[in-house]
């Protein structure tokens, strides 16, 4: 059945949940008398955080985005102390490592798609080109850097690929070296520190722009796609929280905000759409079967579906004649 279902749980009670991963199925015909075991794992769901019925998910997600962008750009105007020189150095420096990190790793999914690595490289040339002037207009290098970030989201590149690439480079910042910072006597670590802030908040609306940019095929992709943008958001937030603390600085909050607001949206949208899409199951066969019988059985047609059927199993040459008992096959349905 499509949406969320209620799982009576004899120790958590009664909640709310949708299925997650793969299902499988095992028939047990004469082993154990006709019986069949079926696994599946469970999300537990928050239904607030769901678009409503009166909107369109999609561009929910899209006007937090934005809502983002404007909330981090200003932050990171208000929160910089670049009075001095060695301060502006500082900054200068720490900026420059990450924004080389990220021209590195995101040119290459840029490069997927001609119209997305020709906005790329623009951005890249008009930051390179004008880093001074942009260190003393904080508001104008974070929108650039934002812009930066998400344009090779947009990209024709496997969604994996560009989830991973924006995994990752949150994730050197968050668990590298410079992870851990000192509170100092001056604003030089506070600087280094929101300029990373910069980068790992818009890894994430990065990741976000990645799945709303996709055609996933099945409710599995569209459910780990949701958990991994999760994951990543909850990966930056602890990291901000320790680091606030280091600082003994406190968070005004606008920018996490709208950041936990997408987050949250974005998760709806890929739950809603998951409720329409291909579900993947798993069979393991309690007796020899043929390829053209099985796939009649589980899809109703065999034309259009006996090469999927083959590809999505990688069957062998002698498992395309026949297939043994207790070989495990996957469907779609």
């Amino acid at each position: 059945e499509k949406g969320t279902g209620k799982l009576e749980h004899p120790f958590y009670g009664t909640v709310d949940v949708v299925p997650f991963g793969t299902i499988t199925r095992r028939d047990d015909l004469k082993t154990a008398a006709n019986q069949a075991v079926i696994e599946a794992a469970f999300w537990e769901t928050i239904g607030l955080i769901y678009p409503t019925s009166q909107s369109d998910p999609g561009s929910d997600v899209i006007e937090a985005v934005a809502a983002f962008n404007e909330a981090r750009a200003e932050s990171t105007q208000q929160s910089l102390a670049l009075d001095t020189p060695v301060e502006r150095v500082t900054f200068r420096n720490r900026y420059t490592a990450l924004f080389g990190r990220a021209k590195e790793s995101l040119g290459a999914v840029a490069a997927a798609q001609d119209d997305v690595r020709q906005q790329f490289d623009g951005i890249v040339s008009s930051v390179e080109q004008g880093i001074d002037t942009l260190v003393a207009d904080p508001l104008s290098l974070a929108f650039q850097t934002i812009l930066l970030i998400q344009a090779p989201a947009r990209a024709a590149a496997a969604i994996s690929a560009r989830l991973t690439a924006y995994r990752d480079l949150a994730a050197s910042i968050i668990s590298g070296d410079s992870a851990v910072a000192n509170s100092g006597t001056d604003g030089r670590q506070a600087n280094s520190f929101q300029a990373q802030d910069l980068y790992a908040t818009s890894y994430v609306t990065g990741s976000i722009v990645s799945v709303l940019n996709n055609q996933f095929e099945t409710k599995n992709d569209a459910l780990a796609a949701a958990e991994e943008v999760l994951d990543q958001f909850n990966d930056v937030a602890t990291w901000r929280d320790d680091k606030y603390a280091v600082l003994d600085q406190i968070d005004t909050g606008g920018a996490y905000q709208q950041l936990q607001e997408a987050v949250a949206v974005t998760a709806g949208f890929l739950v809603s759409i998951s409720f329409s899409l291909k579900q993947e199951r798993r069979l393991v066969l309690g007796q020899a079967r043929t390829a053209v019988d099985l796939v009649g059985e589980l899809y109703g047609t065999i034309d259009d579906q006996l090469d999927f059927f083959i590809t999505s199993n990688n069957l062998t040459g002698s498992e395309i004649l026949e297939l043994p008992a207790g070989r495990e096959v996957v469907y779609y349905v």
